[in-house]
């Protein structure tokens, strides 16, 4: 079964990687020396808690484990170093900082459970979305190695260390003492969307506990996952659309000289991009990187009626529930596939001659009829001429002839000539 071929996002997402980068270069010296410094954080937690142990288990999925503690990361590097100035002591940056720290840790604790409890087994295989990215590489003419692993968990410390820190450090250097209204609608957002994400872990964590001849299914579609295929991911993404909204107005008030006589406007339309590619990004992730496809790919083959689930509920944003074949709403996708129906009866061809087959211990009309025969009809006769013997032969083995007028009934002549011995009375 081949992977699904990339989406336009795709490439976008790719194709703003430099741009990002050449915003930070040409950032006011406080920002380019914030990133440099949490970059350098960021790469060393990644090389030692994802690239070692990858190596030496050959497997991904420490990368799920390093990349949230990354974010909490974010939250105590940024508190840490905006605490040497009393200016920096404001109520947003104990906001921004608590979010961070607590998205991050939520997400880390539970998969260090994975870890500890072996439900993450190295030895066993990899996570399902590793393993699709090994197939999606090698169907692109790609070789999986060692190499590719380790450029796919820089690829996620890149991330943290780019944009990801962004919202944080933008809100936790504003000075400003009130949250503006546009700010509060940003940690509201966030609240809503680490609730979405927590809930539906907990339906998840309920179904698995669930007895398997108790469930109505092979796969979690009780509670949020009726109305989504992955409301856990909508949950996750609603979050981080809400930090990038809460460092809006924090970004509008950012100063600082900008590199090679670039106007602080122009760098503000930069920062401006930089905070709506989280959004796009993260919604990249969350559905085709390491998301819903790499996860639907083994589902639908490994789960029975996950096909018709597909067909009928929508894969991220949470929607109403759909006829089989439908557009499902919600995420603007037209689900693959069409209802299906019952194949049409065969249609019989009247032209055809149709035989019966005599019923076991009965005989067929022709045989019945062959039996009825007399046996000097039976045994004379079979060149195809006639059916009755002559009365001159019938004469000379000693039978009495019939009547002239009368009509003897026997079987339907055949052509070949079949000679049997004949008995004649004594």
């Amino acid at each position: 079964m081949s992977v699904p071929a990339h989406s336009k996002l795709h490439y976008l997402v790719h194709a703003s990687g430099p741009i990002n980068g050449l915003v930070l270069f040409l950032a006011p010296p406080i920002l380019k020396s914030f990133a440099l410094q949490h970059g350098s954080v960021q790469l060393i937690w990644f090389i030692f808690s994802a690239c070692i142990p990858s190596f030496f288990t050959n497997v991904m999925y420490w990368v799920d484990f390093a990349w949230p503690c990354g974010l909490a990361w974010i939250g105590l590097f940024v508190w840490w170093w905006t605490g040497v100035d009393d200016e920096y002591d404001t109520l947003r940056r104990k906001l921004i900082c608590g979010a961070y720290l607590l998205h991050g840790a939520r997400m880390g604790f539970g998969a260090l459970v994975m870890i500890a409890t072996g439900t993450w087994n190295w030895r066993v295989a990899d996570l399902p979305r590793y393993q699709f990215q090994k197939i999606r590489v090698e169907q692109n003419g790609g070789s999986w190695n060692m190499l590719v692993m380790q450029k796919e968990i820089l690829m996620q410390c890149m991330a943290n260390s780019s944009i990801l820190f962004l919202p944080c450090f933008l809100c936790a250097i504003d000075t400003t003492s009130d949250l503006s209204p546009v700010e509060i609608a940003g940690y509201a957002t966030w609240i809503l969307g680490w609730t979405l994400e927590s809930v539906a872990d907990g339906h998840k964590l309920a179904w698995s506990a669930t007895p398997k001849e108790k469930r109505t299914a092979a796969f979690c579609n009780v509670g949020l996952w009726k109305y989504s295929r992955h409301p856990n991911y909508f949950g996750e993404w609603v979050a981080w659309n809400g930090l990038a909204i809460a460092a809006v107005h924090p970004m509008l008030r950012f100063g600082g000289e900008w590199g090679y006589g670039i106007s602080g406007d122009v760098g503000k339309v930069g920062l401006s991009y930089m905070l709506l590619f989280i959004s796009l990004s993260l919604y990249y992730c969350l559905s085709e990187w390491t998301g819903a496809v790499p996860a639907e790919y083994f589902s639908v083959q490994k789960r029975k009626g996950y096909d018709v689930y597909m067909q009928t509920t929508s894969m991220i944003i949470p929607w109403f529930v759909s006829a089989p074949g439908a557009t499902v709403g919600g995420s603007g996708v037209v689900k693959r596939g069409r209802a299906r129906s019952k194949p049409p009866k065969p249609t019989t061809n009247n032209n055809k001659r149709q035989t019966r087959t005599p019923s076991k211990g009965k005989k067929s009309q022709k045989s019945q009829a062959r039996n009825d025969t007399p046996a000097y009809i039976r045994t004379i006769s079979r060149t195809g001429r006639t059916a009755t013997p002559s009365r001159k032969k019938m004469e000379a083995l000693g039978f009495s002839p019939p009547p002239a007028s009368a009509k003897v009934a026997g079987p339907t002549p055949r052509r070949s000539v079949r000679k049997r011995t004949i008995n004649t009375p004594a």
